[in-house]
């Protein structure tokens, strides 16, 4: 299921375009985005976890 499939069952909105940030991820198992609403995503193993830019982890 793709990162913003999973936002929005979250309830989350993604704001503005995804773009990966490579330097972040520790290994092959992660990848790692940001949005224009300076939201941080990382999907591990297939699971997404979001990191608002106020601090509220989803």
């Amino acid at each position: 299921m793709s990162v913003r499939a999973q936002a929005e069952r979250l309830g989350f909105e993604i704001i503005g375009e995804l773009r990966r940030c490579r330097g972040l991820e520790p290994s092959h198992l992660y990848r790692c985005f940001f949005d224009e609403g300076e939201n941080t995503y990382i999907l591990h193993r297939g699971i997404l976890t979001i990191i608002a830019a106020d601090g509220h982890v989803y």
